[in-house]
């Protein structure tokens, strides 16, 4: 039985060198974990003492293969982390490899630093000065690290404009990964002997730092393209804001016209009756009624954002010659973002409009119908269409403006996945049907 200070020394290194990891990995998806905080709690629990288990199992069983358990550590780490997290695979491994980075480079660090202050006992493994450096240096390490996650990193995670990009930007911390990992192990001399000998320390020092200044590039350039495509939409909701309001001024002098003539209109029909003309009174009545502006007050629903966007596409699909059926009943008050209700019925609304303008035979028509009820918001648009949709491997449907997918359609999708709703779209019998859920109270 081993004495109870080394077990002691064990379990604090085990601690240290997961659960602050675990913790910074964890942050940035705490809206998306697959359970509920108790039950998360839970499994970090099981999962630290299984990596204490491992750790005196590496420390004190005869002929065991180290290689093999730290192996085993890294692969339940890995395998609980995309377990407990629902998010986009290339966000999770971006995440994890860029804190793999870190601690191993907290390690290094501080057996470096354990060799210079505790010589004697830097060779030994678990030692208690090895947790008490490696606690210092976690301190001068994590601690900006958290404040970074938590006001930069955490913004760019949460950012859905942009899902493509992250199917690739995790090569860049694997990269750094493989680079240090060959320089420190890639040679015959041990990874203790070789984090023992301050120029590979510090030559580890600035792999790392030129990593982070990467990453902090990266996660900048999604910030700034989130900043430019909600800027993009408010110029959107503007621009739809100023032909409403050109259609209002135009409705406005169509009806000062039609008052100024009606003295001359009256007059005519007082001499069709006088003179007993009835039939001729009827077809002037007629001819008159059809002359009249139309009704530039509609009101699809209460909500000013929704109704300016089906006001807009029913004038487009009127000048197109396209039937526009509009269902709603939408209050005017939703927890949800304009822009993403701005993205979501405007892409869906303008693929409409494009696959009925191409349709060359037969009625074309868009039917928009959409139900707020509690916390729930369903939208459905069909439109009529003519050209073949394609799609690829996955069942995505793919643009006709580029090579790929359709970039409107997998904005709306990943806007409703983060209102923690559902996208569906399918083609039947010439029709594309296309249906929204939000679920908009369980946003934070």
């Amino acid at each position: 039985m081993p004495p109870f200070y080394r077990i002691a020394e064990i379990c604090c290194y085990a601690i240290l060198n997961f659960l602050p990891y675990l913790a910074a990995a964890l942050y940035p998806f705490r809206h998306k974990l697959r359970f509920s905080k108790p039950i998360m709690l839970m499994f970090v629990l099981l999962i630290t003492l299984f990596q204490i288990a491992l750790g005196l199992c590496s420390a004190f069983l005869p002929h065991v293969n180290r290689m093999l358990i730290n192996t085993s550590s890294t692969l339940i780490y890995f395998l609980f982390y995309f377990w407990a997290v629902r998010a986009h695979f290339g966000k999770t491994l971006f995440t994890l490899l860029m804190l793999s980075n870190i601690a191993n480079f907290v390690v290094v660090s501080s057996k470096c630093l354990e060799g210079y202050l505790f010589p004697a006992l830097a060779r030994q493994p678990y030692r208690w000065s090895y947790s008490l450096v490696m606690a210092a240096v976690q301190i001068a390490i994590l601690i900006p690290l958290f404040v970074y996650i938590r006001r930069i990193y955490a913004h760019a995670i949460e950012k859905e404009t942009n899902p493509a990009a992250w199917r690739y930007l995790w090569l860049i911390p694997a990269t750094f990964y493989l680079l240090w990992s060959y320089h420190l192990f890639g040679n015959e001399k041990s990874g203790t002997e070789m984090a023992l000998q301050p120029e590979h320390t510090i030559f580890l020092w600035f792999i790392n730092l030129g990593a982070f200044l990467i990453y902090y590039m990266v996660v900048c350039l999604i910030n700034e393209h989130d900043h430019n495509h909600t800027l993009e939409t408010q110029n959107h909701l503007l621009y739809l804001q100023a032909v409403q309001y050109e259609h209002l001024k135009n409705r406005i002098a169509e009806t000062q016209r039609a008052r100024h003539d009606l003295r001359h209109h009256t007059a005519v029909m007082a001499g069709f009756l006088d003179a007993g003309e009835l039939d001729k009174l009827a077809a002037y009545l007629d001819s008159y009624r059809k002359s009249l502006p139309a009704d530039g007050s509609i009101q699809y629903c209460k909500n000013s954002v929704i109704n300016l966007l089906l006001l807009y596409f029913a004038q487009q699909a009127r000048e197109r010659e396209i039937a526009f059926d509009v269902h709603m009943d939408i209050p005017d008050e939703l927890n949800i973002a304009e822009n993403d209700l701005s993205v979501v019925l405007g892409n869906l609304l303008e693929n409409a409009l494009e696959a009925c303008t191409q349709q060359m035979r037969g009625l074309r028509r868009i039917t928009i119908c959409g139900k707020a009820n509690g916390s729930t918001l369903l939208l459905t648009i069909d439109n009529t269409y003519e050209q073949e949709i394609l799609r690829d491997a996955n069942g995505a449907y793919l643009s006709t403006k580029h090579k790929g997918v359709g970039l409107g359609l997998e904005s709306v999708r990943q806007i409703a996945l983060r209102y923690d709703g559902v996208f569906q779209a399918e083609q039947k019998d010439g029709v594309f049907l296309a249906s929204v859920l939000l679920n908009y109270e369980r946003i934070c």
